[in-house]
């Protein structure tokens, strides 16, 4: 069995020691965030956001109970409620460029370029290494059809990331996302693969390696790749959800 990423009892554990904490003391913000916490990770969304609304109204001035609360409302599909609560952590810390990246995602979504480019803008104006958000407006431009403009913003990813270890000669790494969309499935995962022959620590490659070995139908080597970015990324979410998505 692979190594798991949350240990589903220990969750249970936390959840019990939030709750009966909560009976004693309901108006503890912090333990309904981590209950809230705890509800998201066993995908129970409706449970996870109703904690996080508690934590956000007993104290509306903290910018992560607004972050996790907008997260919680994108996984139940409820746009409007996410972008408010992602701009809610914009006036409450307008150089938050992980909400400017995540309300940009949710414009990218549902196809409104211009506004989801404005976001990937704003993240990147205070970060200019924010690589998934350049990596986006990347793909922005590709799906209009401006693919040299969109292969500058995938080379500027690796340059900004890798840039001690990269030539201008090096391929961009989303040459194997290319070849994945035309359904060029074994061209893409021979990319990815050269690639982490050069990059063994890249998460990101690892995660894409992954999905690409999703779509094969091969979920344990995918699981191993999401494992792997997890492992050399502990806060990459996205990898982390495609890990336990693969482990149904």
């Amino acid at each position: 069995m692979p190594e798991t990423v949350y240990n589903e009892e220990m969750l249970d554990e936390v959840v019990d020691a939030c709750i009966k904490h909560l009976r004693m003391q309901p108006n503890d913000h912090e333990k309904l965030f981590y209950l809230g916490n705890a509800f998201f990770l066993k995908k129970q969304y409706d449970k996870a956001t109703f904690c996080y609304v508690k934590a956000v109204n007993k104290n509306p001035k903290n910018p992560v109970y607004f972050m996790h609360l907008a997260h919680s409302y994108r996984e139940l599909g409820e746009r409007d409620q996410a972008v408010a609560a992602y701009e809610s952590v914009l006036a409450l810390n307008p150089k938050f460029a992980d909400a400017h990246f995540n309300v940009g995602l949710v414009f990218y979504e549902h196809k409104a370029y211009d506004k989801a480019l404005s976001s990937f803008n704003n993240a990147l104006n205070i970060n200019p290494k924010y690589a998934a958000a350049r990596y986006y407006m990347g793909r922005i431009y590709e799906d209009q059809g401006m693919s040299v403009r969109a292969l500058k913003e995938y080379r500027q990813v690796l340059e900004d990331n890798l840039s001690e270890r990269l030539t201008k000669s090096s391929v961009t790494i989303d040459f194997g996302a290319i070849f994945s969309d035309l359904g060029l499935i074994d061209q893409a995962e021979a990319e990815y693969r050269r690639l982490l022959k050069l990059h063994p620590d890249y998460a990101d490659l690892h995660y894409h390696l992954g999905i690409i070995l999703r779509k094969k139908g091969d979920a344990d080597e995918a699981m191993e790749q999401f494992r792997q970015a997890i492992k050399l990324n502990p806060h990459y979410m996205e990898a982390r959800r495609k890990y336990w998505e693969s482990a149904q």
